[in-house]
């Protein structure tokens, strides 16, 4: 038997939905999950800092 992978459930506003299925069209990937996928890796090794007070 396989690992179950946690399962993401979110709700976004539309313009971002938007601009998700663009980028995800433009870049050809199979699906919506598979680009917020490759866009949480790439934005995550970017290694962001939140400014300090937010």
């Amino acid at each position: 038997m396989g690992t179950e992978k946690p399962f993401l459930n979110f709700v976004i506003e539309p313009d971002l939905l938007k601009r998700l299925d663009d980028f995800r069209f433009k870049n050809r990937f199979a699906s919506r999950a598979a680009a917020i996928k490759w866009l949480l890796q790439w934005a995550l090794d970017q290694k962001p800092a939140v400014p300090k007070g937010e």
